[in-house]
Protein backbone atom coordinates (compact mmCIF):
# COMPACT_ATOMS: atom_id res chain seq x y z
CA UNK A 1 0.00 0.00 0.00
CA UNK A 2 1.56 3.60 -0.91
CA UNK A 3 1.23 6.24 1.42
CA UNK A 4 -1.14 8.85 -1.10
CA UNK A 5 -3.42 5.51 -0.84
CA UNK A 6 -2.65 5.63 3.39
CA UNK A 7 -3.52 9.08 3.32
CA UNK A 8 -6.84 8.86 1.45
CA UNK A 9 -8.14 6.59 3.71
CA UNK A 10 -6.98 8.34 6.77
CA UNK A 11 -9.33 10.99 5.03
CA UNK A 12 -12.25 8.94 3.86
CA UNK A 13 -12.15 8.15 7.52
CA UNK A 14 -11.97 11.23 9.26
CA UNK A 15 -14.91 12.61 7.09
CA UNK A 16 -17.11 9.29 8.15
CA UNK A 17 -16.09 10.13 11.76
CA UNK A 18 -17.25 13.64 11.22
CA UNK A 19 -20.94 12.59 9.46
CA UNK A 20 -21.30 9.51 11.49
CA UNK A 21 -20.45 11.30 14.88
CA UNK A 22 -22.84 14.17 13.63
CA UNK A 23 -25.94 11.36 13.41
CA UNK A 24 -24.78 9.57 16.49
CA UNK A 25 -25.02 12.51 18.70
CA UNK A 26 -28.46 13.52 17.22
CA UNK A 27 -29.64 9.90 18.16
CA UNK A 28 -28.07 9.68 21.35
CA UNK A 29 -30.34 12.99 22.01
CA UNK A 30 -33.24 11.46 20.76
CA UNK A 31 -32.54 8.32 22.89
CA UNK A 32 -31.69 10.46 26.23
CA UNK A 33 -35.62 12.54 25.46
CA UNK A 34 -37.29 9.10 24.93
CA UNK A 35 -35.78 7.86 27.72
CA UNK A 36 -36.64 10.82 30.24
CA UNK A 37 -40.11 11.27 28.39
CA UNK A 38 -41.19 8.05 30.17
CA UNK A 39 -41.85 9.19 33.53
CA UNK A 40 -44.08 11.84 31.84
CA UNK A 41 -46.29 9.56 29.50
CA UNK A 42 -46.24 7.37 32.68
CA UNK A 43 -47.59 10.19 34.48
CA UNK A 44 -50.21 11.67 32.21
CA UNK A 45 -51.29 8.21 31.78
CA UNK A 46 -52.04 7.46 35.70
CA UNK A 47 -53.59 10.82 35.76
CA UNK A 48 -56.58 9.34 33.67
CA UNK A 49 -57.44 6.68 36.24
CA UNK A 50 -58.92 6.58 39.56
CA UNK A 51 -58.42 4.45 42.22
CA UNK A 52 -55.04 4.30 44.30
CA UNK A 53 -51.79 4.65 43.12
CA UNK A 54 -50.84 1.16 42.75
CA UNK A 55 -54.01 0.21 40.54
CA UNK A 56 -53.50 3.92 38.39
CA UNK A 57 -49.82 3.01 37.83
CA UNK A 58 -50.90 -0.75 36.98
CA UNK A 59 -53.14 0.68 34.66
CA UNK A 60 -50.85 3.27 33.02
CA UNK A 61 -48.10 0.27 32.48
CA UNK A 62 -50.53 -1.40 30.86
CA UNK A 63 -52.04 1.44 28.51
CA UNK A 64 -51.87 1.03 24.72
CA UNK A 65 -49.78 4.79 25.05
CA UNK A 66 -47.15 4.04 27.42
CA UNK A 67 -46.27 0.51 25.88
CA UNK A 68 -45.72 2.42 22.36
CA UNK A 69 -43.29 4.66 24.20
CA UNK A 70 -41.54 2.21 25.36
CA UNK A 71 -41.39 0.62 21.69
CA UNK A 72 -40.26 3.66 20.43
CA UNK A 73 -37.62 4.17 23.09
CA UNK A 74 -35.97 0.95 22.04
CA UNK A 75 -35.94 1.89 18.40
CA UNK A 76 -33.88 5.04 19.15
CA UNK A 77 -31.75 3.35 21.44
CA UNK A 78 -31.24 1.04 19.01
CA UNK A 79 -30.47 3.16 16.52
CA UNK A 80 -27.76 4.78 18.90
CA UNK A 81 -26.30 1.70 19.45
CA UNK A 82 -25.84 0.95 15.77
CA UNK A 83 -24.64 4.26 14.76
CA UNK A 84 -22.20 4.55 18.21
CA UNK A 85 -20.56 0.80 16.65
CA UNK A 86 -19.96 2.86 13.73
CA UNK A 87 -18.52 5.66 15.06
CA UNK A 88 -15.84 3.91 16.85
CA UNK A 89 -15.43 1.56 13.63
CA UNK A 90 -13.96 4.74 11.60
CA UNK A 91 -11.94 5.93 15.03
CA UNK A 92 -10.46 2.48 15.24
CA UNK A 93 -9.63 2.32 11.30
CA UNK A 94 -8.39 6.17 11.49
CA UNK A 95 -5.79 4.95 14.69
CA UNK A 96 -4.92 1.94 12.67
CA UNK A 97 -4.29 3.81 9.31
CA UNK A 98 -2.86 6.75 11.11
CA UNK A 99 -0.07 4.14 12.87
CA UNK A 100 0.87 2.68 9.48
CA UNK A 101 1.24 5.31 8.15
CA UNK A 102 3.75 6.32 11.55
CA UNK A 103 5.51 3.52 10.74
CA UNK A 104 6.22 3.82 6.94
CA UNK A 105 7.50 7.01 7.28
CA UNK A 106 9.83 5.96 9.98
CA UNK A 107 10.73 3.34 7.60
CA UNK A 108 11.55 5.74 5.06
CA UNK A 109 13.77 7.52 7.65
CA UNK A 110 16.18 4.73 7.33
CA UNK A 111 16.71 3.96 4.21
Amino acid sequence: MELRDIAAKIREAVERIETVGAEYAKAKGIAYQFGKMREVVLAMEMKKHLGTNANKSMEALCSPKYISHLEATAIAVEEEQKLKASYVRWNSQYEAYRSFLSLEKAKMKLV
